[in-house]
């Protein structure tokens, strides 16, 4: 260990190290708020007038996540309903909504969950054992960088890691906090664009 120690200065690695991990965990922490942000506006409310208004016109690239849900259901309805007529006119329709209903849900969470929270999970699970590299590494100067471990403790090697934790900790809970808020609004916009009215005609 000698060897590295004459390679390597113990407030040298001490500083960059921690420099390094809360240069990455402040990165990824802003680049989950950002995402974030996105997925707030991608889940903006409508009124149900409006989408009453919107369900029958074509899918559009910038469509928010409720009138994607309701021009789906009202596109899939409509096409299976054509084609139940087709083959059976005296078929009914109550039971083909429901799966209807619940395959447009999947596929609006599944869009919504690959765009943002996935994305936003990953970030925050990144955070936590960044954080801790940048602890053990003051953990190393203590014990292997320094013949005296005493005064390295006092000079606030592996204090001055722990705020590398301190942090990603922080920005986990932050994010993990948003990803749940996320998710409940994501929830009632689903539910507001399958709540259309799906009469045919």
């Amino acid at each position: 260990m000698d060897i590295l120690g004459s390679f390597v200065r113990p407030e040298t690695f001490n500083i960059w190290t921690l420099r390094i991990s809360v240069s990455l965990t402040t990165f990824l922490f802003f680049r989950g708020v950002y995402l974030s942000i996105l997925a707030v506006l991608f889940t903006k409310k409508k009124s149900k007038q409006q989408l009453e208004q919107i369900k029958k016109t074509a899918m559009l690239t910038d469509d928010i996540l409720v009138e994607r849900v309701s021009k789906t259901l009202y596109s899939t309805v409509l096409q299976h309903r054509s084609s139940e007529v087709e083959s059976n006119p005296k078929s009914g329709s109550g039971v083909a909504d429901i799966f209807l209903h619940d395959a447009t849900r999947q596929a609006a969470e599944h869009i919504y969950e690959s765009r943002y929270l996935d994305k936003i999970s990953m970030c925050a699970n990144l955070m936590p054992p960044i954080g801790l590299w940048g602890t053990v590494s003051g953990m190393i100067i203590i014990f292997l960088y320094t013949g005296n471990t005493a005064n390295a403790i006092n000079q606030g090697a592996l204090g001055t890691k722990l705020w590398s934790t301190f942090f990603a900790l922080i920005y986990y809970v932050t994010l993990e906090a948003l990803n749940m808020f996320l998710i409940n609004r994501a929830r009632r916009r689903i539910n507001e664009g399958l709540d259309i009215t799906l009469k045919i005609g």
